[in-house]
């Protein structure tokens, strides 16, 4: 068995500030945007937290958040910085969830579950180790697609966030090698069961 194709370390290094940095501005900016009008106070307060982000060591957020969860998925990050520029823009990002969209969620919780059980030594099978095999980046590249078969998807960015993830990590590796956490991490995951209850309600 070849050994997986791992980032450098570098790289990895680099991403680790790099990505929480967008995913804690996008945080506060959709927080702060909701507080206050003041131009300067939505774009510099999430500005600030990135920088904050960004410095070296245990004065960093980036540096306890990475201890805790590792580095954000490739999906987190691009989920944040497109949700914050909605944000930025005063325009909705949250739209009722259509069938392959919703069916994607179902499958992005399950593999979530799945991960869990994995960690917890539940599963008969290592399933995070099947990330690192090019089986599973070819199903992970297909349901990245499922999303497109809604009609008018194609028009829509977020639509295209999965897919582009996928070739990140293609290109990359990022974060760590293996497509599980290029797509999936412990915070997405949990808040694709509020994106999910959400649209629930809103059917409802």
């Amino acid at each position: 068995m070849s050994a997986p194709a791992l980032p450098p370390l570098w790289l990895m290094q680099v991403w680790l500030p790099l990505g929480w940095a967008v995913v804690l501005a996008a945080l506060v900016l959709v927080l702060v945007s909701r507080l206050t009008r003041h131009r300067g106070v939505v774009w510099g307060v999430p500005v600030l937290v990135a920088l904050w982000a960004l410095l070296p060591g245990e004065v960093s957020p980036a540096y306890w958040l990475g201890l805790a969860f590792q580095a954000p998925s490739v999906l987190l990050v691009l989920l944040c910085a497109w949700w914050g520029g909605g944000a930025l823009r005063r325009a909705p990002v949250m739209t009722r969830p259509g069938k392959p969209m919703t069916a994607w969620v179902l499958v992005a919780l399950v593999v979530g579950w799945l991960l869990l059980l994995d960690t917890l030594a539940q599963l008969p099978v290592a399933l995070y180790g099947l990330g690192f095999d090019a089986l599973a980046l070819a199903v992970v590249a297909l349901l990245s697609l499922l999303p497109l078969l809604q009609a008018g998807a194609a028009q829509r960015v977020s639509t295209w966030l999965a897919p582009l993830a996928v070739l990140l990590f293609v290109l990359l590796r990022l974060p760590t090698g293996n497509v599980w956490d290029a797509v999936l991490d412990p915070w997405l995951w949990l808040g694709l069961h509020g994106y999910l209850l959400r649209g629930v309600l809103r059917r409802s």
